[in-house]
């Protein structure tokens, strides 16, 4: 190869390299998809009528009452103002004694520490098996539990209070007799939970009640996952940075894809 022709060669490829590594460094996050079962975005792209979009597996909601669409911690987010405000979710998938991650954005004020409230819910009665993911009563502190026929259970809270007029980001797992809450990206709580079926495909599920037509939720829910696997510490913090499901580069890169395979190449 001629000089002149090895030093624009060594230039070039120098510069796409550089391109490249501004790219992937310059990409926000995005939702990990792996064992992802359903997204509620929640945004008004996402809602029409009273139908809430499920954008992965068609596995839509109703909205019940009259929730209020606000600006969100990505896009848009539904504020609860109480009884009878929720979104009833079809049966999602047969948890059973599989592997299960429950994911969600919220927003609680402090003066909205009335009761029991929960965030996500496959329960529909006492003698169902579930899990549960909320609020103690009477406070901000987020409460899961996992629970068998005849009121047999595995509950906890967390230390702190989270009713603090924040977007907070929270993901609850199970695997086994093991589970974890982690907010905003931290471990939080870690306990025992029900080892075996905690049900999941014979009912409806809900988004800001118990599913017993109470503990209805006081505040702002936005981008609830729900995924058929133990999301690792790794997914969850990738997921608490993540900007959605799209991959899109960060400020205003001049220089794209279709520039750099167009370059012109010489021989």
């Amino acid at each position: 190869m001629k000089p002149k022709l090895l030093s624009w060669w060594i230039i070039q490829t120098g510069f796409i390299l550089f391109c490249t590594l501004v790219l992937v460094t310059g990409v926000k996050a995005r939702v990990v998809t792996d064992g992802l079962v359903s997204y509620y975005t929640l945004d008004k792209d996402d809602i029409a009528g009273d139908t809430v979009k499920d954008i992965i597996s068609g596995k839509d909601g109703t909205v019940v009452g009259e929730p209020k669409s606000i600006e969100g911690h990505l896009g848009d987010a539904l504020d609860f103002a109480g009884k009878p405000d929720c979104v009833e979710l079809p049966s999602i998938f047969k948890i059973g004694e599989n592997p299960a991650s429950y994911e969600a954005w919220f927003l609680k004020t402090a003066d909205s520490r009335i009761s029991w409230q929960y965030i996500l819910t496959n329960k529909t009665n006492f003698f169902d098996h579930f899990f549960r993911l909320g609020f103690n009563q009477d406070t901000g502190q987020l409460r899961y539990y996992t629970e068998q026929a005849n009121n047999v259970r595995k509950a906890w809270i967390t230390d702190e209070d989270y009713a603090d007029g924040k977007w907070h980001h929270v993901v609850a797992t199970r695997e086994e007799d093991q589970a974890k809450v982690y907010v905003d990206g931290v471990l939080v709580k870690e306990d025992e939970a029900m080892s075996g079926d905690i049900g999941g495909g014979e009912t409806n599920w809900y988004i800001a009640q118990d599913g017993n037509t109470d503990g209805y939720l006081i505040g702002a829910v936005d981008e609830v996952r729900i995924y058929e696997k133990v999301l690792t510490l790794e997914e969850i913090k990738q997921n608490f940075e993540a900007q959605g499901l799209s991959v899109e580069p960060i400020g205003k890169l001049s220089l794209t894809w279709g520039r750099i395979k167009a370059a012109q190449s010489y021989r």
